[in-house]
């Protein structure tokens, strides 16, 4: 009986999983800056697996979608995680295609690089042992990251710690020791953005020496 009880209350929490709400399928107060340089304020839904943004201001009966060919960037208060984001379309060549502005998160700006994401929704299969099969899927939000370099080259990151010392190829003996040192786990954000924050850092101290 205990087990039938703790399947159903596992179900239960699978359903309620699947039914929330991602950052991109609601609508956030924020503004957009086209490519003209016009300001829309109003509510903002957007799309990085589509690349497109939707915008709606009272008084509108219809929304106006925008690709990223038409807007500079925009900035949201993401409701879901009660915090601004900002994001901007940049050419880079997705897919092995040619180069088209796509929407970047704009997770740390900085020199001589920055830290960008894009995010999507996607199926993953989760171990638990109260389901029938052992495992379930569930929709999650995944994010890949990219660095932006001082001449506006884009990188992706590709997950692994060799990468990560191969984009700071310049400096790897000593990302390589921050690495090991902080316990940086390459899968975490904010473990990202430490390495992104030190990396800049020593050019700030050259840049003060010289000075």
């Amino acid at each position: 009986m205990r087990k039938y009880v703790l399947s159903f209350f596992f179900f239960i929490i699978i359903l309620t999983a699947q039914a929330q709400d991602f950052p991109s399928q609601v609508w956030h107060d924020g503004k957009i800056v086209s490519i003209e340089g016009d300001t829309l304020r109003g509510q903002i839904r957007y799309s990085q697996e589509t690349d497109i943004v939707e915008y709606i201001a009272d008084g509108m009966r219809t929304a106006l979608a925008l690709t990223g060919r038409k807007l500079l960037y925009f900035e949201i208060f993401d409701k879901t995680v009660s915090r601004y984001r900002e994001f901007y379309a940049l050419p880079y060549a997705l897919n092995n295609d040619y180069e088209a502005p796509i929407l970047f998160e704009v997770i740390h700006e900085g020199r001589p690089f920055s830290l960008l994401s894009r995010e999507r929704v996607e199926y993953r299969v989760v171990n638990n042992p109260y389901a029938i099969a052992g495992t379930y899927s569930r929709l999650e939000l995944v994010y890949t990251y990219y660095f932006l370099d001082a001449k506006g080259g884009i990188q992706r990151f590709g997950g692994s710690k060799r990468d990560l010392e191969w984009i700071f190829k310049n400096r790897e003996d000593k990302i390589k020791k921050f690495i090991k040192q902080k316990k940086i786990r390459t899968d975490r954000r904010g473990d990202l953005l430490k390495v992104v924050l030190y990396y800049n850092s020593l050019f700030e101290e050259k840049n003060a020496s010289n000075n």
